[in-house]
């Protein structure tokens, strides 16, 4: 039986991002954007347009909650995808980070169980870690996430205070929860009153477009949202939002301790940039473009990888994650690829424990197509292939 238990997180966020703009490497490893995918010119445009509009209001002081006009076009969005959301319900944070550790903070003291869908992202480990927090592991077997049937069967037993789920495309396994399994877990969480968490940072890049969030099945009282641009719009905004529910004024009260407010440029910018129809269409054409990469990586990770690797399927994205056919020496392969200019994620980092196989998450977006190429055979090599 799966039991709470203590840990320590086995990757450290600030060693990725280090990683992530190191010249000279292909880097598959850290989940970013390639600059190349980002509407650089759209948001130039946009950030004339906010200035034109806001004049020295654009460096100026602003409300904590955020900017009103941005949270009436982000409310609107949510709405159009079943969320009853308004304006005032929500509160914008600088990336997605910020809004998980938000949430953690308000809910979780020492010693307090946390529920987790494993394996997940490893910051928000860390965070967990870090809170002091006893984690609740629920695996995923598939690629629909965690089984609610056994999910519900923990909750009853252990009566966690919260729920961390990453419902679309989860990092790192991709998995995208169906419709009908987010209508369930939110009801039984609201039954066994658990506090869900939901992380739908990727759901944007879903290939046929966002599915109806776990918020759409609530009124506030379950589910706290979060989100962010930064994998879709722009990393360097750090423009994101949540919508906390009946915990909103704790989280806003934490939110302004930390610094007042998030920023007043990006968040402008991001503004005038959904005002201007820009939104929408940058989705379609990233969407393309994740489904050609992903495609490609597919097709070499099949010629180049061990026989009987195993890549979990997803239903967009830009990360595959692969299950190798035997327990490898991670590190060894690690040294391996860095040595030939490729650096990776090693599955270690996603898990509170050590896990039954050897994963790698793997980033096909950041390079471009040669190099992804190259790289995925370098590594299938040093994997034994």
């Amino acid at each position: 039986m799966t039991e709470p238990y203590t840990f320590h997180a086995a990757g450290r966020l600030v060693d990725f991002m280090r990683q992530a703009s190191e010249p000279g490497l292909i880097n598959l490893a850290a989940g970013i954007p390639s600059p190349e995918s980002l509407p650089s010119r759209e948001l130039a445009t946009a950030f004339q347009k906010a200035f034109a509009d806001d004049g020295d209001n654009l460096f100026a002081y602003h409300h904590p909650d955020g900017d009103h006009r941005l949270r009436e076009l982000l409310a609107e969005r949510m709405t159009r995808n079943s969320a009853s959301v308004q304006a005032k319900d929500i509160l914008t944070v600088t990336g997605c980070q910020q809004a998980l550790q938000l949430m953690l903070s308000v809910l979780i003291k020492p010693g307090d169980i946390v529920a987790c869908q494993v394996p997940i992202y490893y910051a928000m480990l860390e965070l967990i870690s870090a809170a002091g927090a006893r984690i609740l592991p629920l695996p995923e077997r598939n690629g629909d996430g965690i089984d609610i049937a056994e999910t519900v069967a923990l909750l009853e037993r252990w009566q966690p205070k919260c729920l961390f789920v990453c419902t679309t495309l989860s990092n790192p396994t991709g998995s995208t929860m169906p419709e009908a399994s987010r209508a369930q877990l939110v009801s039984e969480c609201r039954r066994l009153g658990v506090r869900i968490i939901e992380d739908d940072i990727y759901a944007e890049l879903a290939d046929t477009g966002a599915p109806k969030p776990m918020r759409s099945y609530d009124d506030g009282t379950t589910v706290s949202y979060v989100t962010s641009f930064s994998k879709t719009v722009s990393p360097g905004l750090r423009a994101g939002y949540c919508v906390p529910g009946t915990i909103f004024e704790q989280a806003a009260t934490l939110k302004c301790q930390q610094d007042m407010h998030s920023s007043v440029v990006s968040e402008s910018i991001l503004r005038a940039f959904i005002e201007a129809g820009e939104l929408d269409p940058h989705l379609a054409r990233i969407r393309e473009r994740n489904f050609r990469r992903r495609k490609i990586a597919t097709n070499t990770i099949t010629k180049a990888f061990p026989d009987g690797s195993k890549i979990w399927p997803v239903k967009g994205g830009y990360m595959l994650w692969v299950e190798l056919p035997s327990l490898v020496d991670m590190a060894s392969i690690r040294d391996s690829a860095r040595k030939e200019g490729v650096v990776f994620a090693g599955g270690r980092v996603f898990f509170p424990d050590e896990p039954d196989a050897s994963y790698l998450r793997l980033n096909t977006a950041k390079a471009n197509e040669i190099e992804l190429v190259r790289g995925l055979e370098i590594l299938g090599a040093a994997c034994g292939a």
